[in-house]
């Protein structure tokens, strides 16, 4: 009897446990850390609970003014960073059914370990949030688990997957080499051409391989919203201004036939969707207020969690018409912290005669915080002045020209004959200082401001553009060299046996109207000078102690 007593009574703790877990149904995200929110939804939609997240501290009362008082929440909280302290007393005094909160480090590596029947997995980068959001559709009805990897937590999600059977391994976008390496065990597929918009058609067709509708979710990437985790819709980016082509093309060719844009800021690429491609285009744009005060229901804002995200200046620095050569020259400044491309289209208007447009058959690289200077031949002037209408597209791949820079401004006009010429010598990559290094040689009489881009480096197999940041002078008569840092394997380096060089150069640091192009051998520095000095150093410093240990031990045997 003792013993069934005591069974009876396990029995009862273990159903009560079961009942206590199965009766939470809501999940709420208290951190400010994005991936801890990222992750703390996606738990949420694979266990089929109810789920939200907070933005600030002022919002922990006001989402609760949204739920219903009998639900029971599990509170996902940041141990370093959490908006409210002790958030499971708040909700607990509001009136909940029940509140636990669970305190963590790493959600993303934590929260896993309650989903032990995962075998499926994504793998994205940390250091940009588009491609998390890109995949959480497909991780959904894919039923995977999506991890945000770099060089340093590799080693612990390598060991959660080997605790695993993995049946799928799916590696997205950027990702630092060191996980490359240590995933390829896995066998894992992998989608990552360069540009974020051209794998995200790719991750939308595997969906659609899986879950085929005829609605997708539109967005820019730089936020969280709860519908966009849901995977009930696949998402696609648009642009924030401008809808690039490779998506466009993509709508107009597919069988959606309605997109749900989340997010007021991207009304107007709504329109261009909608004319572009004749599907239907809904806005989601506000929500029901959860508190209101007046008679009439009020809506607020979504609740949104930004993302980081490349930061995709561009500016007009200047616009000059040269007498002396009959050329428009026009001066981009970037503000960006990353690459970036542009592609203008000019209309020049003198006296009273608007001239035929011109602009740029491709897009142009300009390197983070630098000026790159445009030239068009052969612009006649009537009047005394000059005006001219600037419509720029731009953005961090040549194919997803997303933003727009459009301004009308009078021209300064100038009468200057660039006197500079130089000559590229050749170009070397230093294995030890990781960075690639252009000698440039001054051939005349005046200083000359340099600025050098090496196009198509294949990097990881991916063809890439790199530039210095920021122009060099090289005085008259002499030779410098122009560093691009850039870590390049040994497998990299033998796939740039020759490299593009381009040199942009003049008299005027921020108008190198001036260009000079090549094609040259890379040769590789796997040791510096300096180190072979410093081993040269100590060989000879090691000769003297050996002589002048000799010495004294000869001294010694004599003296004995």
């Amino acid at each position: 009897m003792i013993k069934k007593g005591i069974w009876l009574l396990l029995l009862v703790v273990v159903f009560s446990s079961v009942a206590l877990v199965s009766a939470q149904d809501h999940v709420i995200s208290n951190s400010e850390d994005w991936k801890d929110v990222y992750s703390v939804l996606h738990y949420g939609t694979l266990e089929g609970l109810g789920k939200d997240f907070l933005v600030s501290t002022r919002h922990g009362p006001i989402l609760l003014h949204g739920l219903k008082k009998e639900k029971d929440v599990m509170i996902v909280s940041s141990r370093s960073r959490p908006f409210v302290f002790n958030y499971e007393d708040m909700v607990l005094n509001d009136g909940f059914a029940g509140a636990e909160e669970l305190i963590v480090d790493d959600a993303n590596l934590e929260l896993i370990e309650r989903l032990p029947e995962i075998n499926n997995f994504v793998i994205v980068g940390d250091t940009y949030g588009y491609n998390a959001m890109a995949v959480a559709p497909y991780a959904v009805v894919n039923n995977a688990w999506v991890f945000f990897a770099n060089r340093i937590n590799v080693d612990e999600i390598d060991v959660i997957l080997e605790g695993r059977n993995v049946d799928e391994l799916l590696i997205y976008g950027f990702v630092d080499r060191e996980v490359k390496e240590t995933f390829d065990k896995y066998g894992p597929e992998i989608i990552d051409t360069g540009d974020r918009f051209k794998d995200n058609v790719q991750i939308v067709e595997k969906y659609l391989e899986i879950r085929p509708v005829d609605q997708t979710l539109l967005t820019n990437g730089e936020f969280i919203e709860n519908e966009l985790m849901t995977g009930m819709n696949p998402v696609l980016f648009t642009g924030k201004e401008n809808v690039p082509d490779k998506i466009s093309n993509y709508l107009e060719s597919s069988d959606f036939e309605v997109g749900v844009l989340v997010g007021s800021d991207l009304v107007g690429a709504a329109t261009n969707i909608r004319r572009s491609t004749g599907i239907s285009v809904i806005v989601k744009f506000a929500r029901g207020a959860r508190a209101p005060t007046g008679a009439i229901a009020a809506v607020e804002n979504l609740d949104l969690f930004y993302l980081p995200i490349p930061i995709v200046v561009l500016d007009l620095h200047s616009a000059k018409y040269n007498q002396a050569t009959s050329q428009l020259e026009l001066t981009y400044k970037s503000e960006s912290n990353v690459p970036i491309f542009f592609k203008g289209t000019i209309t020049p208007i003198s006296g009273t005669d608007e001239r035929t447009k011109i602009g740029d058959v491709d897009p142009i690289f300009i390197a983070p915080n630098d000026f790159k200077t445009v030239s068009y031949p052969d612009i006649q002037v009537t009047g005394d002045s000059l005006t001219i209408e600037v419509f720029t597209l731009f953005g961090d791949t040549p194919s997803s020209l997303e933003k727009i820079l459009e301004k009308t401004l009078d021209v300064e006009i100038v009468n200057i004959l660039d006197r500079c010429e130089i000559e590229i010598e050749g170009i070397k990559y230093s294995k030890p200082k990781e960075a690639f290094f252009v000698k440039i040689k001054n051939l005349g009489e005046i200083d000359c401001w340099t600025d050098v881009e090496l196009s198509n480096v294949l990097i990881d197999g991916i063809e890439t553009t790199l530039g210095s940041e920021g122009s060099v002078k090289i005085e008259a008569g002499k030779s410098g060299s122009i560093r691009i840092d850039q870590e390049m394997t040994d497998e990299d380096l033998e796939d740039n046996s020759f490299v593009d060089v381009t040199a942009y150069y003049g008299e005027r640091e921020d108008s190198l109207v001036k260009i000079m192009k090549g094609r040259f051998e890379l040769k590789i520095e796997r040791i510096t000078i300096m180190t072979i000095g410093l081993i040269i150093v100590i060989i000879i410093v090691l000769i003297l102690l050996f002589l002048l240990w000799r010495r004294r031990k000869k001294e010694e045997d004599e003296f004995k």
